[in-house]
């Protein structure tokens, strides 16, 4: 049995260990949190094992961590030597490289993964990327362990995960921000928050689900909702006109820009 030991327990990290757990991973759990509560919480549902201080850390097989980025430097201070050497460091610290997290702790094998909120609910996109020194084996037990609850994308250079953090680890609030939108205009036109919000959610999932079970692309899905001169195609146009296009090219690249300056 393998063992893994998170360093921070929040809405994320609790996600991708919840999913390990309910897939039944072959994993043994150890959580840590300053605070303790989060910890000692996600220990009792995953039946894993509550650290309480960091003087002494079990030698496990994976660490994660799950703090936040700029906590870095404080926890590698307290846990550097007293990692087991050999053990892959899962990051899922936005902004953070590989080689700043050998660095900091000394390790060599790093899994640099750039996850998103869907996790919570078994549907989360997981980016990887691979230090040069985590061996195929470990490779491909992790990647086969996330791909158990989410969807995992390998990528072969490590500047590719601050292109794609823009896509799918921001891509929810485009999302909600575009739901949240809709429903704030049907309830101006009269339309109950209740319905007006239940309503949307169902738009959305109903598309995605749509979306993922269709073998036409993105143009022609939308191409089978709109008629020439109709309803759609009236408020495309708008869209269109407006340079909507243009609008999130730009804010894709403002998310760009945003991740590679917190790398450096």
């Amino acid at each position: 049995m393998k063992s893994l030991l998170s360093f921070g327990c929040g809405n994320m990290a609790q996600a991708i260990i919840e999913g390990m757990y309910k897939e039944k991973s072959p994993l043994d759990y150890f959580l840590y949190t300053p605070s303790n509560t989060k910890a000692v919480s996600l220990a009792r549902a995953v039946h894993g094992t509550h650290v309480d201080n960091l003087s002494t850390l079990p030698s496990c097989d994976f660490y994660m961590l799950s703090c936040k980025p700029q906590q870095l430097g404080d926890l590698a201070q307290k846990i550097k030597g007293k990692l087991n050497p050999n053990a892959v460091v899962i990051s899922i610290l936005a902004g953070t490289t590989t080689e700043t997290i050998k660095k900091e702790l000394s390790i060599d094998k790093v899994l640099r993964v750039m996850p998103n909120t869907p996790s919570l609910v078994g549907a989360g996109v997981n980016a990887f990327y691979f230090s040069d020194e985590v061996l195929r084996e470990e490779r491909d037990f992790l990647t086969k362990l996330f791909e158990s609850f989410s969807k995992v994308f390998t990528f072969d250079k490590e500047s590719e995960i601050d292109v794609i953090t823009g896509f799918s680890g921001s891509g929810p609030a485009y999302i909600f921000e575009f739901s949240r939108v809709l429903i704030e205009k049907m309830i101006s036109m009269g339309i109950d928050r209740e319905v007006a919000t239940e309503m949307i959610k169902w738009t959305f999932y109903g598309s995605s689900k749509l979306q993922l079970e269709s073998s036409d692309t993105s143009e022609e899905l939308r191409n089978k909702v709109t008629s020439k001169k109709g309803v759609t195609f009236e408020a495309l146009e708008v869209f269109k006109n407006s340079n909507f296009e243009k609008m999130v090219d730009t804010a894709l690249d403002a998310a760009y820009n945003r991740s590679v300056e917190l790398s450096k």
